[in-house]
């Protein structure tokens, strides 16, 4: 159950770019679920039980995949994306509400970016032990990805 879960549900044995198949089909279904009419505190709530899922499997990820951080391991992914999709309604703001896709692919495209990076602080927690390293480095590239789109959507709101 640990590697259904840690790969989430497969897609991380997908060969190729692993972490961005992840991404994309945690986006796909963040976009769905608001499409769909679910509040933004549910995505939340929903972002926090995978990363504490995610921290917690973790810990068994290096015996389970034999590598630090392995690869086929994406719930992290999940979890960085699913805290990047918030600006998609971000109810502190008054932007988050009209953009819908687009700024669903907005917050893709900068957690995507900030996963690869891995700006700082991402790349000093992805030094911390067991789950808490793989996890807690794709949570901060997803809070960048919300600044970064929410940012992103005030520019292009004030052209």
């Amino acid at each position: 159950m640990r590697k259904l879960l840690g790969t989430f549900f497969g897609i991380g044995l997908i060969p190729g770019p692993a972490g961005t198949y992840a991404s994309a089909v945690t986006a796909a279904l963040v976009g769905l679920a608001f499409y769909l009419g679910a509040p933004w505190w549910s995505v939340a709530a929903v972002a926090a039980a995978v990363t504490a899922l995610g921290i917690l499997i973790g810990r068994n990820a290096e015996q389970d995949f034999g590598a630090k951080d392995p690869r086929p391991f994406v719930l992290d992914e999940a979890a960085g994306m699913l805290i990047a999709g918030l600006a998609v309604r971000a109810p502190w703001t008054g932007l988050g509400g009209g953009w819908g896709w687009a700024t669903l692919a907005i917050a893709f495209v900068w957690f995507r970016i900030a996963d690869v990076l891995k700006p700082p602080p991402a790349r000093q927690l992805e030094r911390l032990p067991h789950g808490w390293g793989i996890v807690l480095d794709d949570v901060a590239a997803g809070l960048m990805a919300l600044g970064l789109t929410l940012a992103s959507q005030a520019v292009f709101d004030a052209l």
